[in-house]
């Protein structure tokens, strides 16, 4: 990092600058937490409960993007920073936990429990901002704007249920939309900046990516294994690797253009969400039969995430330093398109079962994972500078 260090506090040698221990370990946390997340979605059959677990887990998620641009731009590692990390782990956890009763309209301890990651989010950029780096400005807004949603989302918890949920939702937007804006002021990344920002990203969609696997086989152990179960686990098991594959052959080594950094993060939550809803939407298949026709609600529940990831990869595609990056773009809105015409196929046609739904879903992310490899082969990452 540039500058004088502060005394006491020691920071990561620029040359190693690379996920650490402690940030592993924070990043498991999570993988507790999205299970829980999953398992409170695959038992609601309505939108607007799924709809509550969303904002819920991108709250929480918000919290873990914020952490990492902190500890990227201010490596502190000491003790007050882990105890910090270590508080966060415990509020995440028990949101995850009480996401569930929001549905039910008890959102009181979900305020009070953000407030409180938002008040460590608002200690960690008050500390950043005392090291002498170019990110000063950086840390000060970030730190005001948390301690102001922090205390915004305390004040909250005693107000009536009715009113809170649409409160707690419009503050989370411009709280969110602040802190976007803030990225602009950051200073220009260097390759090992970077190089960490897009690990932690790539480690963290990992998770998801494990995760919507783990929630079928969980959903299929608790069931007596029936044709259809076995159809489900090999359904989401090549739909993974597929978007594994297509993820990974090509995003994480495409570096980053910073001043669409924003861009990229949300691209990527949107594409978590999506991950993450293909097992919750697979997960629901497990008590049909082979030859049952789909549900309209779980054509939509395996339809509509499914385009999710396609269309925010291509956004987070072109947020990259691949060139040139349309082919791969357009790949992948031709692919979400098909997710769309396949899902819409199923709801009309009614010769369509589900043994043939989730073959057709599979080719649609198989063909697409190979489409990405060939024409990835086609182009090239431009240096940093010449952004």
């Amino acid at each position: 990092m540039d500058g004088a260090e502060t005394p006491g506090w020691r920071a990561r040698p620029g040359s190693a600058h690379m996920a650490t221990w402690i940030e592993l370990f924070y990043d498991l946390i999570y993988v507790a937490a999205l299970l829980i997340f999953s398992s409170a979605a695959s038992h609601l059959g309505v939108f607007s409960g799924l709809l509550r677990i969303v904002v819920v887990f991108a709250a929480s998620w918000w919290v873990w993007f914020t952490t990492s641009v902190c500890t990227n731009r201010f490596p502190m590692s000491d003790l007050p920073h882990r105890l910090l990390l270590l508080f966060q782990m415990l509020v995440i956890v028990l949101m995850a936990t009480e996401s569930k009763a929001s549905v039910r309209g008890h959102t009181a301890l979900l305020c009070g429990e953000f407030g409180l990651l938002l008040a460590t989010l608002a200690v960690m950029h008050l500390r950043g901002a005392r090291l002498h780096t170019r990110d000063r400005l950086y840390a000060r807004r970030l730190g005001a704007l948390s301690a102001i949603g922090a205390v915004v989302f305390l004040a909250m918890v005693p107000l009536p249920e009715p009113w809170r949920p649409g409160v707690a939702g419009a503050a989370l937007v411009a709280l969110v939309a602040a802190a976007l804006l803030s990225l602009r002021d950051l200073a220009p990344l260097s390759a090992a900046d970077e190089n960490h920002l897009v690990e932690r990203m790539g480690l963290f969609t990992l998770i998801v990516f494990g995760e919507a696997f783990i929630e079928v086989a969980i959903t299929v152990s608790h069931q007596t294994i029936t044709g259809i179960d076995i159809v489900s686990l090999i359904f989401e098991f090549v739909l993974v690797f597929a978007l594994f594959t297509a993820y990974f052959e090509d995003i994480p080594a495409a570096g980053l253009q910073q001043r669409r950094l924003a861009a990229w993060a949300v691209a990527h939550l949107v594409a978590q969400v999506g991950i993450a809803g293909t097992g919750v939407g697979a997960s629901k298949l497990v008590d049909l039969h082979a030859s049952a026709r789909l549900p309209d609600t779980e054509i939509l529940k395996l339809m509509v995430p499914l385009a999710m990831v396609f269309l925010a990869l291509a956004v987070v595609g072109a947020c990259t330093r691949r060139r040139p990056w349309r082919p791969l773009a357009t790949a992948r809105v031709a692919a979400a398109v098909a997710a769309l015409v396949v899902g819409a196929l199923c709801w009309v046609m009614p010769f369509i079962h589900v043994a043939e739904a989730l073959p057709l879903y599979c080719v649609v992310a198989v063909l697409n994972a190979v489409g990405v490899v060939r024409l990835r082969s086609r182009t090239r990452v431009v240096p940093a500078e010449a952004f």
